[in-house]
């Protein structure tokens, strides 16, 4: 779970304690209702308030801006889901020896964190930049992604019927193959963050096969068991997601936060022309010190947060807080029965997970706790380090967008590509 401004969790809290005041007899779920709320952007608008462009501006508008070519893709998985990927190509050259490097953004967010920041911070452009070749991915759900063979986002709320278990079965796959298969290569890097290391941790767990076409994996914040999170709002919310999972869905709805809801244009207004305000939000949400990362840093992160994910992928979040476990999502002892011909969901065996593992961690990542690492750690038997950022302050997103990321993380992974090329 990850990038909640305080807009953000005060929308949820309220919502939340509304759902228990008013509603806890859980009403009956209407499948097959579905409730649109997107707000067209207004760029011209945008333009008249003074924001600056690389709030709004997309993923191939920003690398066009900042002169770095790039191609889009589209990658369609076994369960139909069909993905965008931007691919930021090598600045060097010679790109014969340009090593194919699978980036996976966290929980609400998009390929858009890698560049944000700028051409200096942004790790898509320092891979770009040291010859790599950079495959930013969008796992289903989010404005990049929003596409099936069958099903309509805004339609069918059997689209919506996913949590990062599918994504680490089927996306991170399907996307792994696809880079493969257009570069030649027999493996490649893999580069997570947040939810895009917890989706890795599926994968290598349920589809161990793949392991095998990874030459290392980097997890920037790795989130897998949650049992010591000590954020004690994402705690109280997972408590009762129950009671407000139930409520959206007889609601009619099925997605939350997507990139044109009004918590989206709200936080993108206000982190224009308030940005200290949303610097708070991630101090409270993950222990973000203030000032580490720039105002001008956040409030362009904020105009690219919000990009939709599906209620059912918060409740698996939520089950794994209060169950303190890694395991599959619980759909209850007849669901579970269906799934898994089990009665309760099983853990996921990340002791399967053989390919060469880098975590990256923070002492102060309210979503991320050493604790829970360390549990992870325990059981992965492939783990190359566990390095844990030499500063007390360090938080969840300091190590994307951080001003010390390009002396403290950047140097570090690309040390550990440089090692591992030479290995194979």
């Amino acid at each position: 779970m990850e990038q909640f401004s305080v807009l953000c969790w005060i929308y949820i809290l309220i919502l939340t304690l509304f759902t228990i005041h008013i509603d806890t007899s859980r009403p009956p779920i209407r499948t097959n209702k579905l409730v649109s709320y997107s707000i067209p952007d207004k760029r011209l608008l945008k333009q008249a308030l003074g924001f600056n462009e690389d709030i709004y501006l997309n993923f191939t508008e920003l690398t066009t801006k900042y002169k770095f070519p790039t191609e889009v893709h589209s990658v369609t998985t076994e369960d139909g889901y069909v993905l965008n990927i931007f691919r930021i190509l090598s600045k060097c050259s010679d790109r014969t020896n340009s090593y194919p490097v699978f980036m996976m953004h966290g929980l609400f967010d998009t390929s858009d964190m890698w560049i944000i920041p700028s051409t200096d911070l942004g790790l898509g452009y320092v891979l770009a930049t040291n010859c790599y070749d950079v495959w930013a991915a969008n796992g289903r759900g989010n404005n990049y992604s929003r596409r099936h063979i069958r099903l309509d986002p805004n339609k069918d709320p059997t689209y919506w019927e996913y949590s990062f278990d599918e994504t680490g079965r089927y996306d991170l796959p399907a996307i792994i193959d696809y880079i493969l298969q257009k570069t030649g290569y027999p493996k490649l890097f893999f580069v997570g963050h947040s939810q895009g290391t917890t989706e890795y941790f599926v994968m290598g767990s349920l589809r161990p096969e793949y392991n095998n076409k990874v030459f290392l994996a980097v997890q920037l914040g790795p989130v897998a068991w949650m049992k010591y999170l000590s954020n004690r709002i994402a705690v109280l919310l997972a408590q009762n997601y129950e009671v407000i999972k139930d409520f959206l869905v007889s609601a009619g709805y099925r997605e939350v936060f997507p990139r044109q809801g009004i918590v989206h244009h709200i936080a993108e207004f206000l982190c224009q022309k308030v940005p200290a305000l949303c610097e708070v939000g991630f101090t409270l949400s993950t222990g973000h010190k203030q000032g580490t990362m720039t105002l001008k840093t956040i409030s362009i992160a904020i105009g690219h947060l919000f990009s939709g994910t599906s209620i059912k992928n918060l409740s698996h979040f939520a089950q794994l807080v209060n169950s303190g476990k890694f395991q599959r999502y619980d759909e209850g002892i007849k669901g579970n029965l269906q799934r898994y011909g089990l009665a309760k969901p099983s853990e996921y065996n990340v002791s399967l997970i053989s390919s060469p593992i880098v975590l990256f961690s923070a002492e102060n990542d309210r979503l991320s706790s050493l604790k829970d690492v360390d549990i992870l750690i325990s059981k992965l038997p492939n783990l190359i380090e566990n390095y844990i950022v030499p500063r007390p302050y360090w938080s969840h997103h300091n190590h994307i967008w951080d001003i010390a990321a390009t002396e403290l993380v950047h140097p570090k992974i690309l040390k550990y590509f440089d090692n591992f090329k030479n290995l194979n």
